[in-house]
């Protein structure tokens, strides 16, 4: 259960009504750009395509990228985490050997330095570091005005990268491309919390520079969306804790039964003992 409040209409007292409830001030801070983070870059506008060099620039990156790629994966073996390769041939023959590369999104955008600037060809460097994205877009198209006729800039984020550990039926470290991103999504993402898990309680873990921000957001509560954990920001960690039943389940019980076990045996072995004497 997710979401909840005390008011909440029972089964079957739900009316068919397009009044608000309630309303919840939420706390969506835009995210700010930070060096070293991976963007896409798109321009659209009336110039002919063959002259957008932004275009061709990235495109010229994805080659250098891919070929660097492929000639790590046949040195070591390949990263199954950021390529995937295959054998192709005619079909009954054997495969050739030829081995396409698939580049996931983040090989073929551009990276902010780690002075918080983008180079672009043409344009030279943008600092960008700071800024949230709509100002990034709106910094890159005034520009792009001099080059293009009417520009439309739109950027992505391509490294939002969260971590979720705990009680969730699939661990790991997950990338969405939205900056809008929840607890709500990464618990999705994660595919869901176990029975066991503490819907209470969940830590958000949010590092900033030489700081380490710790958040409790609880998944109960239809206040949730209020809560200023509930939205979350690159490199988060998100732990959700046990309830103290599986805890006790994980801990207490075991050693019950091994004290129990030894318990039996000492009594077992005092029996014999005193069968022998008789």
């Amino acid at each position: 259960m997710y979401l909840q409040h005390p008011d909440d209409p029972e089964k079957g007292e739900v009316s068919e009504s397009d009044s608000i409830i309630r309303t919840y001030q939420t706390y969506n801070k835009p995210y700010e750009l930070q060096p070293e983070d991976i963007i896409s870059l798109r321009i659209a506008s009336l110039t002919p395509a063959e002259f957008d060099f932004v275009k061709q620039y990235e495109e010229q990156l994805g080659i250098i990228r891919k070929l660097n790629q492929y000639n790590q994966g046949t040195q070591d073996g390949g990263n199954q985490n950021n390529m995937r390769m295959q054998g192709m041939g005619a079909v009954g023959e054997e495969g050739s050997g030829l081995m396409p590369i698939m580049l996931d999104r983040q090989q073929t955008g551009f990276t902010i330095d780690r002075k918080g600037n983008l180079e672009l060809p043409e344009i030279g460097e943008v600092q960008l570091s700071g800024l949230s994205i709509r100002e990034a877009e709106e910094l890159i198209k005034s520009k792009l005005i001099n080059y293009f006729e009417t520009p439309v800039v739109r950027i992505q984020l391509l490294s939002f990268h969260f971590t979720v550990l705990g009680e969730v039926n699939n661990e790991g470290r997950y990338t969405s491309f939205d900056p809008e991103t929840n607890v709500i999504d990464a618990i999705t993402l994660a595919e869901n919390l176990t029975d066991f898990a503490d819907r209470s309680r969940l830590k958000v873990v949010r590092f900033s520079g030489s700081e380490a921000q710790v958040y409790y957001v609880n998944t109960l509560r239809e206040d949730l969306v209020s809560q200023k954990g509930f939205y979350l920001q690159p490199n988060d960690l998100i732990v959700v804790p046990a309830l103290r039943a599986r805890q006790s389940r994980r801990y207490l019980l075991p050693a019950t039964t091994n004290i129990i076990g030894v318990t039996a045996s000492a009594l077992s072995l005092i029996l014999i003992i005193l069968n022998q004497t008789q």
